[in-house]
């Protein structure tokens, strides 16, 4: 089984804010970031973290900082020519007593003359004491789940890629940012993967940079990037590279589990999101410390309404054990009572903040609950989970459409464009009646045309759940997918359906159960194979592929979603063994993603 790569990440960063070395450092010191080294920071260490590394002050590289000449910096940076710049210009103002330098990737020969040239002119580089590439260019935001790069996301988003009139420019460096972030994952980890990827897209692009950077890295004598790696054949972990395009249905669609709700509706960021409580907006952190949000967070919503109530219940005895300890004081048992009060209050920092998580999760899931009501989320979800399994409909698409007592704008937008996704024929009549019916409901359908010539030359067309076929079987049926909670907290779940999420696989998933397991399928033969470990590209790697993978990396160009996640790391409890890393441009909320289609609809027309 590989490492965990977030600790290995964390190990790594530590490491730079020991100044890089072995031993232990208790200097006292500033960090200095960027807005992307500030990114992948803050998933990873807190500030109490920060200041048990010596950190006193961490600031941002462009801000106005003042001079605090007797304590050495640490910089971590992207290599770019207004950071060298920046730091040229902090070494002659002499701001600090020694500099440590450290770039998120590597910098090139061009950048380091750069700032040579300055420190040399400055009479100011005996205070760079080092210099280091770190690469680390990744945000990891769960121990199974990163992102290239939350802070320049647009740079590298689905729109970025796919706009008619994007620059070669543009495209070359959107690519490289992603090559980069995927090698800087696997330097982190001392492994060199087999890549497989579909043919023809981005995808096949990023791979062929990757594996050429990795072999490149693996040939140089100079370089120490895989020298440590374990390179026994079955010990080796799987990259899979996907695009964006294979699947636009589950990043669209309407999600009943707990983080993915939360990131729909409050805009999960780094962890973080903002909720409004009593007419007052709150910032919550939903980090990896939080053992009921790691315990639920992949749940279906009403089965964490009723967690959350389990857990007020558990914090409310405890609160009343308190009291009924303290009313025996003075009792005969005083003593025996003492021994347990003291044993309780021991225990109070630990229950005060259990109570604060459950007031948090209580204002999230109250919050998410109003939500629903207000929109019909339940019953957006419900259809589309019919759509998709090709399941008779209660209410015919055009009729939920024209509802104006139903859902957004946006939720309507989103039903239509999985209903067109997943019907392989649409006449242009019913067509424009689904499109008057949206823009009646103040929908904007530019993006309708950019999906519609999508369609026609890509395997859009084909029902979701038929593109690929698992050994293991079809769907459940309708009466299995949709179950009812008996006992939901009715505090929050009054009004709204119950409805627990099924085990389909998404098109993403039945990707790695086929590839992981070496399955011979249709869709999945004519993926690229490609191995940074062999000296020389062969064409013809399939037959060697003898062993199946426990270790498999996934990346979807072009953006991902915490549906497809989730769906994911429900695959890997199923299959003891399997550990599933999933990765991504960004994580695209549904807002995001149909604002993106939205232009592409409007700049192809």
């Amino acid at each position: 089984m590989a490492a965990d790569v977030r600790t290995r990440q964390i190990d790594a960063v530590k490491h730079m804010l020991n100044l890089n070395s072995p031993k232990s450092e208790s200097t006292w010191k500033i960090l200095v970031f960027d807005e992307y080294g500030r990114d992948i920071i803050a998933p990873l260490l807190t500030v109490k973290e920060l200041r048990e590394c010596g950190v006193t002050l961490n600031l941002l590289i462009a801000d106005k900082r003042d001079p605090i000449p007797d304590v050495p910096v640490v910089y971590f940076v992207m290599p770019t020519k207004q950071n060298i710049d920046l730091i040229s210009q902090d070494c002659k103002n002499q701001m600090y007593e020694k500099f440590y330098i450290n770039f998120i990737t590597a910098v090139s020969r061009q950048l380091l003359e750069d700032l040579a040239q300055a420190t040399i002119e400055s009479d100011s580089v005996a205070r760079v004491e080092k210099i280091f590439d770190q690469y680390l260019s990744f945000c990891m935001l769960e121990q199974n789940l990163f992102t290239v790069s939350a802070y320049d996301a647009q740079s590298c988003s689905y729109y970025a890629l796919n706009r008619p009139d994007a620059k070669d420019a543009d495209i070359e460096k959107c690519i490289n940012a992603i090559t980069d972030s995927v090698f800087s994952l696997f330097v982190t980890l001392r492994e060199l993967p087999v890549i497989r990827c579909p043919k023809g897209n981005a995808a096949e692009i990023v791979a062929e940079r990757l594996e050429k950077k990795m072999r490149d890295a693996r040939r140089d004598p100079k370089s120490e990037l895989f020298k440590d790696q374990a390179i026994t054949s079955f010990q080796r972990p799987l990259l899979i590279l996907l695009d964006r395009n294979m699947d636009i249905c589950s990043t669209l669609h309407h999600t009943w589990t707990y983080q993915a709700l939360i990131h729909d509706l409050f805009n999960l960021y780094l962890n973080r999101c903002k909720v409004e409580v009593d007419e007052k907006v709150k910032n919550y952190d939903l980090g990896p410390d939080d053992q009921f949000w790691a315990k639920n967070k992949g749940k279906p919503f009403p089965e964490v309404a009723d967690a959350v109530h389990v857990e007020l219940e558990a914090c409310r005895a405890a609160e009343q054990e308190i009291k009924r300890l303290k009313d025996v004081m003075g009792e005969s048992g005083v003593e025996n009572a003492n021994d347990q009060i003291a044993n309780t209050v021991s225990s109070l920092p630990e229950l005060m903040e259990r109570k604060k998580r459950v007031d948090m999760h209580i204002n999230i899931a109250t919050a998410l609950s109003d939500c629903i009501r207000a929109r019909n989320l339940d019953k957006f979800f419900e259809v589309e989970e019919k759509i998709m399994t090709k399941t008779t409909l209660e209410e015919s698409v055009l009729d939920t459409l024209k509802n104006p007592s139903v859902g957004t704008a946006e939720d309507k937008l989103r039903l239509f464009i999985i209903y067109y996704l997943t019907t392989s024929d649409l006449p242009d009549n019913e067509l424009q009646q689904y499109i008057e019916a949206l823009q009646e409901a103040g929908c904007d359908t530019s993006c309708i045309e950019y999906l519609a010539k999508l369609k026609s030359v890509s395997s859009l067309n084909v029902p979701a759940q038929t593109k690929l076929t698992s050994s293991s079987g079809s769907y459940s049926s309708m009466s299995n997918m949709f179950k009812y909670v008996k006992q939901s907290s009715k505090f929050m779940m009054e009004g709204v359906k119950s409805l627990v999420v099924g085990h389909r696989k998404l098109p993403v998933t039945r990707t790695v159960d086929c590839l992981s397991e070496l399955k011979q399928t249709p869709e999945t033969d004519s993926f690229l194979a490609l191995d940074p470990k062999i000296y020389r590209k062969t064409e013809n790697l399939l037959p060697a592929l003898k062993n199946t993978f426990n270790d498999v990396y996934v990346f979807v160009v072009g953006g991902g979603s915490y549906v497809e996640y989730q769906n994911l790391m429900t695959y890997s409890e199923q299959h003891p063994g399997k550990r599933i890393v999933y990765g991504s441009s960004e994580m695209m909320d549904s807002k995001n993603f149909l604002d993106q289609l939205t232009k592409l609809g409007s700049s192809s027309s």
